[in-house]
């Protein structure tokens, strides 16, 4: 059986003989203490953990009680706050209460009396977590049953997985679920719920806020509700996308400036032996088949359906059309007869170049095949559309040359488009 933890208290004075002295009272009744001597202190071992009660004396070198108070109400709402003065007055107590204190004691400290109210202060706070953890128990139990699931916390692993791909992380996820069922709820509750630490609660309740998945309420202690789901995840998808958007534009600057540095990388090796590559993916194909027609100065010898035909050509700079069209020799097959204007415009293009261009057909066509200069080709097997398809890359002569024997064979079974 786990024992309970014991309570943590914080003791806060600028003189550190009372701290100690504060100390050494609380841990002889088994309390767990840190001090600090300055605000600026206390608040960051607040951030840090969890404290159930503080002690703050009223007169801090760097700023007020009631400053501090404020601050702490705000990291930390459901710790137990007990202002300790040596300098009592009517408006001091109201100012202390008025902002978040809960109970008011005056210099010198009578160490029962500060034991009592101590063990007071803390055993409400116990009665109102064991309240609130039966109440959530009589919940979970009651989801379970509409759910017909194990239990709220097999949901609550699944569905935060789901949600952390809009943006979140899993444990940010956990609480915004948690509050969504608790409807409005404290962090403790919330922590209760989630089996997250309060702590780690408190720390990231600020964040989900940010993102406007969850809403404060203006109670004491602090509650919290979170916004409907269909809201929330409207936030975190147009979130994501500007996220995605501010990717994508980094990557395609970094691409420009690293296109030029890759391509100024030369090693001092043997020339490339020639060699055949197989090309898998239709974007690199179409990259590499771009990038030979650029290249191109006497010759294509091209195999290709009349729509592959219409999509090569269309997707060329004019300047490209016609460079290979007027300049270049072609001599082309493909696999309809019927002369539309994308034809006929080769055609005429033909006649007033110096190599007329060469157009032929056939019933079906046995392969796709692109041979530039008779130094490089790439072909493929029957097409597929959408592009001139090729699985094949080589520049290796023995096989340029057994390709353009296979397209001579072609060529002289095929008919003269007229």
């Amino acid at each position: 059986m786990m024992h309970q933890a014991k309570p943590r208290i914080l003791i806060v004075d600028d003189d550190e003989a009372i701290c100690k002295t504060f100390s050494a009272i609380l841990q002889s009744e088994g309390y767990q203490t840190e001090t600090a001597i300055t605000a600026k202190e206390s608040v960051e071992k607040a951030k840090a953990q969890f404290f159930n009660l503080a002690l703050l004396d009223v007169k801090l070198p760097d700023m007020e009680g009631t400053q501090l108070l404020s601050k702490l109400q705000e990291i930390t709402p459901e710790t137990i706050k007990i202002i300790v003065t040596g300098y009592p007055s009517l408006k001091n107590a109201v100012d202390a209460l008025n902002f978040g204190a809960d109970s008011y004691i005056m210099k010198p400290i009578d160490p029962a009396e500060l034991l009592k109210t101590i063990k007071s202060r803390l055993e409400s706070q116990q009665q109102k977590e064991k309240i609130s953890k039966e109440k959530l128990a009589r919940w979970i139990q009651a989801q379970a049953r509409k759910t017909k699931s194990s239990g709220f916390h097999e949901f609550l692993e699944q569905t935060s997985g789901e949600l952390a791909e809009f943006g979140l992380t899993r444990t940010q996820a956990k609480i915004y679920i948690a509050l969504l069922a608790l409807g409005v709820a404290s962090a403790s509750e919330i922590a209760s719920l989630s089996k997250i630490r309060r702590e780690e609660v408190y720390r990231l309740v600020p964040e989900l806020e940010s993102h406007g998945l969850i809403t404060r309420k203006l109670k004491t202690p602090r509650k919290f509700s979170a916004n409907q789901a269909e809201a929330a995840l409207q936030v975190l998808v147009k979130s994501k996308l500007e996220a995605m958007k501010e990717e994508i534009e980094k990557l395609e600057q970094k691409q420009d400036e690293l296109i030029p540095k890759l391509k100024t990388i030369e090693l001092p090796t043997k020339q490339e032996d020639c060699s055949i590559e197989v090309i898998t993916q239709q974007d690199n194909a179409m990259i590499r088949l771009m990038s030979m027609t650029h290249k191109v100065k006497r010759e294509i010898k091209l195999v290709c359906s009349l729509n592959e035909l219409k999509y090569a050509y269309l997707n060329r700079s004019q300047n490209l059309r016609e460079k290979i069209l007027k300049a270049v020799r072609m001599q082309i097959v493909i696999d309809k007869l019927e002369v539309d204007a994308l034809v006929e415009e080769i055609i005429h293009l033909s006649e007033e170049s110096r190599n007329p261009i060469e157009l032929r057909q056939v019933d079906e066509l046995p392969f796709n095949l692109l041979i530039i200069d008779d130094k490089e080709a790439m072909w493929g097997g029957n097409p597929r559309g959408g592009g001139i398809s090729a699985d094949f890359w080589t520049d290796d002569p023995s096989q340029v040359s057994i390709l353009r024997m296979s397209f001579e064979n072609l060529w002289q079974k095929s008919n003269v488009v007229v």
